[in-house]
């Protein structure tokens, strides 16, 4: 059991089997016990600071306080990110916290492969999902941990061993809200009956079928996702340099050379079996996974494996512009993180960067202050004197579309 101190001191550092770095958390039962609820099997210590101030960046990596302006809700300050988050509600400051975690742990692992998939177990082996952005990855592994028979490794890392084996971390699958309008009833109410911590934007699943932290399985083959509207469920074959190449793309783990990240990948790769699941239903893609590998074959022979396409994973749809008039601040989840000379924005617990250009930069900083495009644009003209204002003000109102459609924003 996870240790929790008999006292009520007003912050307590949490120190997590397999980090180096202690989060500090304010004595709070919405978090505590939130936490308790998404990570049960992952121990912990817990240690009262006794009034003592964490030591940021040395030991702790994340500290979370209550917010001085937002009542019930958290401001988070964190090595990974340029600026803190502010008023986060309970789910999300919980989603932060672990998205912190989970990065020192990928840091520290011997594990080389951590990769940006969901994971499910059946028929004694397992089974990675990944994909595009939006392909439904985490609706999927939520849906399926409706399926009682099935073991839940992860919805979003999975860490690999040298042995070709999936490393379970005993994390509570999320899921993105609201769920999809063709959902089916089964679903919901599976949903409902399980649902723990929450908020407008996402919900942890608290599953029993969840695997424990520290579970291994050996992989037996990656699926990846192809969303597609009313498309029959189906299985394709993907080509070996393909396989390759997007196996490599979704690695958050780390490599010593490009030399070491390709033979490792490959090695693992020729054990296993790589196809593309391109779907449109939710129960169809459920049911046919279960078909393909509830069995003791690679892959099902009895079902129909298309050929490999010349597929190439979708590119981020083009999103419509801001309306002139519409006034947008920054979405409390959303922060800058910078990396070597680039600036990024970032969504708590999100693996996902956008890269800001110069002009997207300082539309992020105008933005601490609420605004609209022709205000920001007229500030912007300032200092871009070289560039026409209608062309600013296009280009402002293309980027809070892209921000605002993607979440970094939120209307004042």
């Amino acid at each position: 059991m996870n240790a929790v101190p008999q006292q009520s001191p007003a912050c307590l550092l949490l120190r997590f089997e397999g980090t180096a770095g202690e989060v500090c958390v304010p004595n709070e039962p919405a978090l505590l016990q939130g936490l308790t609820q998404l990570v049960p099997s992952w121990k912990y210590t817990c240690t009262p600071t006794h009034g003592k101030a964490c030591d940021m960046p040395h030991n702790c990596i994340t500290r979370i306080n209550n917010s001085q302006n937002t009542p019930y809700t958290f401001d988070i300050e964190s090595v990974y990110l340029d600026e803190p988050l502010l008023g986060l509600p309970a789910a999300s400051a919980l989603c932060a916290l672990l998205a912190d975690v989970l990065e020192t742990h990928i840091e520290e692992s011997p594990n080389p492969i951590a990769l940006h998939a969901g994971a499910f177990a059946i028929g004694g082996r397992l089974i990675a999902v990944t994909g595009p952005r939006r392909a439904g990855k985490s609706t999927l592994i939520a849906r399926l941990c409706a399926e009682p028979d099935l073991q839940i490794f992860c919805d979003d890392v999975l860490p690999i061993s040298p042995q070709g084996e999936g490393v379970a971390l005993g994390v509570a699958p999320r899921l993105r809200l609201p769920l999809p309008a063709k959902a089916s009833m089964h679903f919901k109410q599976f949903a409902r009956q399980h649902m723990g911590p929450h908020d407008s934007r996402y919900g942890y699943l608290c599953a029993s079928n969840v695997a424990l932290h520290g579970v291994r399985l050996p992989l037996g083959a990656i699926v990846v996702l192809d969303r597609q509207t009313d498309t029959p469920a189906c299985l394709h074959t993907v080509n070996e340099d393909d396989a390759l190449f997007y196996t490599l793309e979704q690695n958050m783990g780390q490599f010593n050379s490009p030399g070491e990240a390709l033979a490792t990948t490959q090695a693992l790769l020729g054990k296993i079996t790589c196809v593309r699941l391109v779907y449109g239903n939710l129960e169809e893609a459920v049911q046919l996974l279960r078909k393909a590998f509830d069995g003791k074959e690679a892959i099902n022979p009895d079902l129909q494996v298309k050929p490999a396409q010349g597929w190439v994973p979708p590119t981020p749809e083009t999103h419509t512009l801001a309306d002139t008039g519409r006034v947008f601040k920054r979405a409390p989840t959303a922060a800058l993180r910078r990396i070597g000379q680039s600036a990024f924005l970032w969504q708590a617990g999100e693996h996902t960067l956008w890269r800001l250009n110069t002009e997207g930069q300082a539309v992020w900083a105008l933005l601490e202050m609420a605004g609209n495009a022709r205000e920001l644009a007229e500030a912007l003209a300032e200092v871009f004197v070289e560039v026409p204002q209608k062309q600013l003000e296009h280009d402002v109102l293309k980027m809070l579309g892209k921000m605002w459609a993607e979440g970094f924003l939120i209307e004042q």
